[in-house]
């Protein structure tokens, strides 16, 4: 009985150990808050052609709700789900609304100052490298902070 509690309690802390601490969930949030102006995507190995880009604006608020327009006109919104203590870290964008809605997109990212890339994929596992290879099906893009909310 006692070896079972202590197994119990081992799996708990190993569970609790590979979940985000609130604290830095909410950091990483705060970071990504505001507008971004998309720079370059690769999508399946393709590259958008960078009029294309220019127009498209991603916005995220402080409680990790974002939305995605196209000169001006929204065409998707969500949530997102963080895990920066995962290398490379991870997110989980959800969309509520748009096309794609109840769609999951799962994408790793990294955030440097007024910079924020990800790579993920709305069909088949999380992409675990920041590539887009033709029949991957995994979108690289880059944004740049227009503005911070």
């Amino acid at each position: 009985m006692r070896t079972c509690l202590l197994g119990v309690l081992l799996l708990a802390a190993l569970a609790l150990a590979q979940m985000p601490a609130a604290r830095e969930v909410e950091a990483e949030l705060d970071k990504l808050k505001g507008t971004w102006s998309l720079v370059s995507e690769i999508d399946d190995g393709k590259e958008l052609p960078a009029e294309e880009a220019r127009k498209i604006k991603l916005t995220f608020g402080g409680d990790g709700n974002w939305k995605v327009e196209v000169d001006g006109k929204v065409v998707g919104e969500g949530t997102t789900a963080l895990n920066p203590s995962k290398r490379p870290k991870t997110l989980e964008y959800t969309f509520t609304g748009g096309e794609q809605k109840g769609a999951r997109f799962q994408a790793v990212y990294e955030l440097d100052g007024d910079t924020f890339r990800h790579c993920g994929a709305l069909k088949g596992d999380r992409p675990t490298e920041f590539a887009s290879k033709p029949g991957s099906g995994h979108s690289l893009t880059t944004f740049r902070r227009d503005k911070k909310e």
